[in-house]
This record gives structure tokens, C-alpha cells and sequence, in this order.
């Protein structure tokens, strides 16, 4: 009997001192680890999907450490410096933000105005994110007197061309709704497509994402850029806001019916 015990002493002495040792052991790992990692900082990261055109506010940030040995210029540190500006490209959750993925709050400003066009009225050809050019088409239906009571006056006409997008809105991977920018006197005749159309749609015609510091282009190869929005929105001629089945005015300005 008291061999036995005395055998149980010695395995319980044995197993605490293999513990104490793999603490030890542990500790001194965990400890040269973080010497070799340096200190750490915290960064910032999406604690939400993030699409572009997206104005970012608290709810939407969340943190993490990472050596500062990692730690590069364009990394965020404070959430300060992200609310309120605006997501260029969409951000997948967990993705750590950098200042290159942002711009400011300033796009929609001065005399632009922001439009949203909405399913299902608005129909959305190929794929369409923040900074895309856009063209934009509208159908309706003509107004015409008792003799041409027989006449298919449907039509569907060039509205705008060269329109800048300055948000996107998803639902899953369909896009629910498009903000164009535009000049105030543009708005008229988009608001009365909306109004009084039957049908919008966007045909993407190009891409004008840049960064906010890339220099302002001139001339023809002029492109629009978050520092210098100029979609050129030009109201093509040949569209009415009160359309008729007379030839349209070759005016540039909107017609009549949407004034």
C-alpha cells in the first residue's frame, strides 16, 4: 500500500513538473515571438461589405493589430480619418482600408446635382460601378393629334451622353438603383424621363475612376475625375420632355415640357 502511494506521488511530481516546464516553455516562445514581431498597432478594416459610391461612418469600421513593421503610409489607423469620405471600389468585409480606396465627399457638389435612377424603371446595362460614363436612353410615347390616331408613336431617343455615375446601389449581386451626376439645368429633362417615360437605361460607355490627385485633363481626352467632376451631360437635341410627332428642336437646352 504504501509503495503504491508512494508511486502516485512520484507520477503527480513528474506531471506538474512537465507542466511547469511546457508553461515555461510556452511563455518563452510567445515572448520571443512578440519581441521578433515588434509592437503593434491598430489599423483600420470593413466590419461590413462596403460597395462603392458608399459614404463611410462608424458603424461600417471595425479594428485589428498588426506589427508595426507592417505598418505602411496608406494604412488607416483612426476611424476619423475614414468618416465621411466615400469608397471608390467596393470593400469586402474583413479587407483592411487604405487611403488609396477612398476619396472625398466632394463629388457631388457646386453645380452638380445627384440623380438616382431605380429599378424597374431604370434598366441597367452590363455592369455599372461608382466613376463608370454612362449614356442614357429614354422611351415614350409621343403625343399626336385625332389624324394619326393609327400611328405608333413610340420612340426611344438619346437623352444625355457621357454622364458620370457617382453611386451604385445592390441588393446581392442586381443593382437596385445608379446616381448619376449632373448639372442643375441637366436634371429637368432626366426628372421628366423619370416622370413622364416609360422606360430609362444606362449604356455604360466607359470608365472614369482616377484618383483625387491625378492632374486635371484638358481637350478632347478629358476624362472625369473625383478632383474635377465634368460629365459632360449634354441634352441631345433630337429629345423632348413634352414629346410630339412634329421633328424634335435642334436646340441644346431641354424642351419646353420639362422646363
Amino acid at each position: 500500500m504504501f509503495e503504491s502511494k508512494r508511486r502516485a506521488f512520484l507520477l503527480l511530481f513528474v506531471s506538474i513538473a512537465l507542466g511547469l516546464i511546457a508553461v515555461v516553455l510556452f511563455s518563452t516562445y510567445m515572448q520571443e515571438t512578440k519581441e521578433s514581431m515588434g509592437e503593434l498597432v491598430m489599423v483600420q478594416v470593413a466590419g461590413n461589405n462596403i460597395p462603392a459610391g458608399q459614404l463611410i461612418t462608424e458603424d461600417l469600421l471595425t479594428e485589428e493589430q498588426i506589427p508595426r513593421k507592417y505598418m505602411l503610409e496608406s494604412l488607416i489607423q483612426s476611424p476619423a480619418e475614414l468618416v465621411g469620405k466615400v469608397s471608390m471600389v467596393p470593400i469586402a468585409k474583413g479587407a483592411v482600408i487604405t487611403s488609396v480606396m477612398l476619396r472625398d465627399n466632394s463629388l457631388v457638389s457646386g453645380e452638380y446635382r445627384q440623380v438616382m435612377l431605380r429599378a424597374p424603371m431604370s434598366v441597367f446595362d452590363d455592369q455599372i460601378d461608382a466613376y463608370d460614363a454612362v449614356d442614357i436612353l429614354v422611351s415614350y410615347e409621343q403625343e399626336g393629334g385625332a389624324k394619326e390616331a393609327a400611328t405608333d408613336r413610340r420612340t426611344t431617343k438619346v437623352l444625355l451622353k457621357g454622364v458620370t455615375v457617382s453611386s451604385v446601389h445592390k441588393s446581392g449581386d442586381e443593382t437596385i438603383a445608379v446616381g448619376v451626376l449632373l448639372k442643375l439645368a441637366d436634371t429637368k429633362s432626366l426628372i421628366w424621363a423619370l416622370n413622364y417615360g416609360k422606360e430609362v437605361r444606362l449604356l455604360k460607355t466607359g470608365n472614369a475612376k482616377a484618383s483625387q490627385e491625378a492632374p486635371k485633363l484638358e481637350g478632347a481626352a478629358a476624362v472625369n475625375t473625383p478632383a474635377n467632376p465634368n460629365p459632360t451631360a449634354k441634352p441631345v437635341s433630337s429629345v423632348s420632355t413634352k414629346p410630339t410627332a412634329k421633328p424634335a428642336p435642334t436646340a441644346v437646352a431641354p424642351p419646353k415640357g420639362g422646363q
